[in-house]
């Protein structure tokens, strides 16, 4: 019973680690999942003592033998180390290489067409996740397994803005597409728009005069696109840029001029107010906001040609009620509850992707997610489009860096309001998204010989470094087996009586008999090692020092060693008291 309860409460901070409930706060469901360990933990320790005396050690250990288990845990920990530094990465290539050897990613035939593949699996940044038409289709199946490799960096130009990033949670975003049909988002059409920087350098983007939020500022560092294709990325809510021009060719999506060193990448500051659904609903206003009135042809409410995809989409926001912002809460957890985010995706009958996800396979990715949340917001007459870019990130407090990744890569639905502009609507489960990763102290930003991020290396511990420390901590477990033996060899041994190099390994005499044996020792009539209780008092019987209670002491000690009786603690301690004053 100990076992299966050890094994439940394991089950249970497994879950509660694992994000569930997500109504909980991550620290509370850690300090719950603490708690439920530490209490599985003291109810498996607790059983019932063992009636029959344990073994005692020949002699009482010494400093030496303290001093040689330190060591052996020491050079144990040191050991650890190596092969928690060394194995985890062959490990992980090895594995990764059987995967794909008997598992390959898969892709549409589509995207295999059109010259696409894993969206996560480029380092180049900005064209990761469209085709060569700025479109970006649903993949009918999928098995992404996105690398860590560095794809942008943010760095936080006060204080302020680091503090509230660390806080809340990052959308870094690279464009957004509004438009949707026939399983693929894709850009409006717009006629292109040159936008110039003022006499400050800086090109400013229009947002609503109302927009809530504090002001985030800092610098994007980002690769070049060999084609030149580079996006201009910023915090969500982009208000200005210092760059030398932008080109607006779709309402999400602005284009910077090519780099002046294609080595080297873009480099520009920017400053956003990132306003999220869940911040409204924080700050409790969001009742004041209001969805702006569009025609019923607008492509921001367009739903999707396919008849049984839009039946889906309007019964399932059908199950709402309520106001407009308050059915937008609804459907979101609608969506946590019943779908399951997987960047596994089967779809056999090869489906309209999103049918797939939202009536039969119901697993997907945060693309899958967005397109939902998106395709029910309009189903509510909310203007909506999707957005990407990344999320989470990975703080480094030295430099004073954001390194965003490829398994970072993200996707969320924008809903607009009046006076506000575009919200994120993340709708994607907690659970499954990426989240604010901390460096550790003296883990490096991967940085070029210039002293740039580097988006060719992957983050980490320089490789001197590492090696000179995995040098240090096998040289040092090595090392301390030996010196282990050496103290235990050379320790003092224990005083040693003739005939008796066995008793000291016997089990403990029950305390009225040890008693006895003091008593008869201080009569001048010690009770050798092996002699049972019979011969000694026959033994005291021809010396006339026969005690009054010895028929009583042989009849309890007979009884309950070699007979079913249990011990009585009252007749023990009746002898006890005769065996005192026999002495």
């Amino acid at each position: 019973m100990r076992s299966i309860f050890l094994a439940l409460t394991v089950t249970t901070a497994y879950v509660l680690l694992r994000g569930r409930p997500e109504e909980l706060h991550p620290v509370l469901r850690t300090c719950f999942a603490v708690l439920v360990l530490v209490l599985g933990m003291g109810m498996w320790r607790r059983r019932k003592r063992p009636s029959c005396s344990l073994a005692r050690s020949v002699r009482a250990p010494g400093w030496p033998d303290y001093l040689a288990i330190g060591l052996a845990i020491l050079s144990v920990e040191c050991l650890f180390l190596c092969f928690l530094s060394v194995v985890p990465s062959h490990a992980e290539s090895i594995s990764g290489g059987v995967v794909n050897t008997l598992f390959p990613p898969r892709v549409t035939d589509l995207q295999s067409a059109n010259g696409d593949g894993d969206p996560h699996g480029t380092t180049v940044s900005g064209n990761w996740l469209w085709d060569s038409q700025g479109r970006r289709r649903l993949p009918l199946s999928s098995n992404a397994r996105p690398s860590d490799k560095p794809e942008i960096f943010f760095r936080p130009r006060d204080a302020a803005t680091s503090a509230h990033l660390l806080r809340s949670r990052i959308y870094l975003r690279a464009f957004a597409l509004e438009k949707f049909d026939d399983s693929t988002w894709s850009p409006v059409g717009m006629t292109p728009e040159l936008l110039l920087p003022d006499e400050s350098g800086i090109v400013n983007l229009k947002q609503p005069e109302g927009r809530p939020g504090p002001l985030l500022r800092g610098e994007i560092i980002q690769p070049s696109h060999p084609g030149g294709d580079d996006l201009f990325t910023a915090p969500q809510g982009a208000t200005r840029g210092r760059v030398e021009q932008l080109r607006h060719v779709d309402p999400g999506i602005f284009r910077l001029n090519p780099a002046a060193d294609p080595e080297q990448g873009h480099a520009y500051e920017v400053a956003a107010r990132t306003v999220t659904l869940t911040s409204l609903l924080e700050s409790g206003v969001l009742d004041r906001f209001r969805f702006p009135a569009l025609p019923e042809d607008s492509h921001l409410l367009e739903l999707p040609a396919n008849e049984e995809l839009r039946d889906e989409v309007i019964n399932l926001s059908s199950k709402t009620l309520r106001d407009a912002a308050s059915r937008l809460v609804g459907l979101r957890k609608l969506l946590w509850e019943n779908y399951l985010y997987s960047l596994e995706i089967d779809n056999p009958e090869k489906l309209d992707p999103m049918l797939n996800f939202m009536r039969h396979e119901k697993r997907g990715h945060c693309e899958f997610f967005a397109t939902a949340g998106a395709l029910l917001s309009r189903a509510l007459n909310i203007p909506s489009r999707i957005a990407y870019g990344w999320s989470g990130g990975k703080w480094y407090s030295g430099p004073g860096y954001f390194m965003f990744r490829a398994s970072e890569a993200h996707a969320w639905t924008e809903i607009y309001l009046d006076n506000v502009g575009w919200v994120v609507f993340d709708t994607t489960p907690p659970g499954a998204r990426t989240r604010l990763d901390i460096a550790d102290t003296g883990e490096d930003l991967p940085l070029s010989k210039e002293g740039l991020p580097d988006f060719s290396a992957s983050p980490g511990r320089s490789f001197e470094d590492s090696a000179l420390w995995i040098s240090r901590a096998l040289g040092a477990g090595l090392a301390l087996v030996p010196l282990c033996f050496l103290i235990l060899r050379f320790r003092r041994g224990p005083a040693r009586i003739p005939g008796a190099a066995s008793g000291g390994l016997l089990p403990e005499p029950p305390r009225y008999l040890a008693r006895f044996r003091q008593a008869c020792a201080r009569r001048g009539q010690p009770m050798p090692p092996g002699r049972t209780l019979r011969q000694q008092l026959s033994s005291l019987a021809k010396t006339d020092q026969m005690p009054s209670f010895s028929e009583d002491l042989l009849k309890y000690h007979y009884a309950i060693t070699y007979g079913n009786a249990l011990p009585d603690k009252f007749r023990e301690s009746a002898l006890l008291r005769a065996i005192k004053l026999w002495v």
